[in-house]
């Protein structure tokens, strides 16, 4: 694939936007811990998916943050209990949660990437929301990416202060079961590079959404996500039973 050094930089300033920020908050309201969500419009209702091992079944306080306001409050969306999305294994004959949950979200939410120094605030833009409508599949001349909050430190009940990071250049290896791997360009760096990631979406040049991070493998120099055709099916099921109240 040939990509100019113009497309290039549009495509990774692109993938800043596409990374939902999370954040779990105790019965004070003060922030415990962070994660990093995907949005998606599917068949008329907007849904938040993250992955499960950051959304721990039984956990709560989940919110999404909307942005942050020049007073330095942050302002949150609250989630609603999430469901855990499983398939029937046919070999096993049995069961089996994915690394997945989801959640609908008000069908106008907006939330806002914003790049805040000491000095003030500059960057701001609004998240992207997928349609599930146009998704990717595993493609030999794509490249892939993702973003995510990673590093983050707690300074305070609501003050934290996280880097957020593209990683480019990725392109498919292999699938096995409900996910896709995808080789890095570069030497893993180590887990600690990526923590934070999980739940972000793994998109291809063309802008479309392909998996739902969930993990890497420092040997095999690869990270891993849930397919995303393998989490509709779990949609389809919030889908009908919303519409069924």
């Amino acid at each position: 694939m040939q990509i100019s050094s113009e497309q290039g930089n549009d495509w990774r300033q692109w993938l800043l936007v596409t990374s939902i920020p999370l954040v779990q908050l105790d019965d004070d309201g003060q922030a415990v811990r962070m994660g990093s969500g995907t949005m998606v419009d599917h068949k008329g209702r907007r849904f938040l998916i993250t992955a499960r091992h950051v959304v721990e079944l039984g956990s709560k306080g989940w919110a999404i943050i909307v942005q942050q306001h020049p007073d330095g409050r942050a302002e949150y969306y609250k989630l609603d209990s999430l469901i855990y999305i499983g398939e029937f294994c046919r070999v096993e004959q049995s069961s089996c949660l994915l690394d997945i949950c989801a959640v609908q979200v008000s069908s106008d939410l907006e939330t806002w990437y914003e790049y805040r120094t000491p000095r003030g605030l500059f960057d701001r833009r609004p998240h992207h929301v997928f349609d599930s409508h146009q998704l990717a599949t595993p493609a030999q001349d794509q490249i892939y990416g993702f973003s995510g909050r990673v590093r983050t430190e707690l300074h305070g009940p609501q003050s934290f202060v996280s880097e957020m990071t593209v990683f480019p250049g990725l392109t498919h290896k292999q699938s096995e079961a409900e996910e896709h791997h995808f080789a890095l360009p570069v030497p893993h760096p180590g887990h600690d590079a990526f923590q934070g990631s999980s739940g972000s979406p793994m998109c291809d040049f063309s802008r479309r959404l392909l998996a739902i991070v969930v993990g890497g493998d420092i040997e095999t120099n690869s990270i891993r996500g849930v397919a995303i055709q393998r989490v509709l099916p779990g949609l389809d099921f919030l889908v009908a039973q919303l519409a069924a109240k």
